[in-house]
């Protein structure tokens, strides 16, 4: 594309996913109001990507890193240094992903962008309602760990990691209240190596095979 070759920053966000997913042509939603802090869409553009085992919709952003050129000051990391992604199920026959995973990755980077404030690992926050506006879900909090398949990467304009969100309950976050980052990860890497958002679930604390995962990590039990 065009655009990508006049974006350093933008290519090697593709290149990363495109290790992952060869030769597959993703889904790209791109903004007509990039950077405007007013609408609903001020990053550049998001991608999704099919992902298998289990079959999900992949989502990735642009635009929290340097795409086009360098401006910030630390010439080790690239912008914020992350960008967002999620990871939702992908039902059977479904040819388009939803479109809530965008809009609430749109305002996660709406929040960034406008407060000049980063997440990082091990990052949780109580949204405050359902992490997609709107619907009927139990998920009503983001914990942040780093992407599992895409990790971290060093681009034109220094270092990003890729940072997955994933919606939680509020007894979920309350059960890691005490965790610190290096834990919070950790426990959501046994309880679900891709962690899914998925809407339609319950939580984990009434799950019979992994209540007992978080109540481990509340008592400090790392996994070997």
């Amino acid at each position: 594309m065009s655009e990508t070759m006049k974006a350093p920053g933008w290519a090697a966000i593709d290149a990363a996913c495109q290790r992952l997913y060869a030769r597959q042509v993703p889904h790209q939603y791109t903004s007509k109001t990039a950077y405007e802090l007013e609408t609903a869409s001020p990053l550049p553009a998001i991608t999704v990507w099919e992902g298998q085992r289990p079959a999900h919709w992949h989502y990735v952003t642009y635009g929290l890193t340097e795409l086009f050129e360098k401006t910030s000051h630390d010439p080790n990391v690239s912008g914020f240094g992350f960008e967002l992604t999620m990871r939702v199920p992908r039902a059977e026959g479904e040819d388009q992903p939803p479109a809530w995973p965008l809009r609430t990755l749109q305002s996660l980077g709406r929040y960034v962008l406008g407060s000049r404030k980063g997440f990082d690992t091990g990052h949780r926050a109580d949204l405050g309602g359902p992490i997609a506006p709107g619907m009927t879900t139990e998920l009503t909090g983001l914990v942040c760990v780093p992407d599992p398949l895409l990790g971290k990467i060093t681009g034109p304009y220094g270092s990003l990691l890729f940072l997955q969100v994933i919606g939680v309950t509020p007894d979920e976050l309350a059960a890691m209240e005490r965790l610190d980052h290096e834990g919070v990860v950790h426990m959501m890497g046994e309880i679900d190596f891709h962690g899914l958002t998925d809407l339609s679930r319950g939580s984990w604390l009434k799950n019979p095979q992994k209540a007992p995962v978080v109540r481990r990590y509340q008592l400090g039990i790392l996994r070997d």
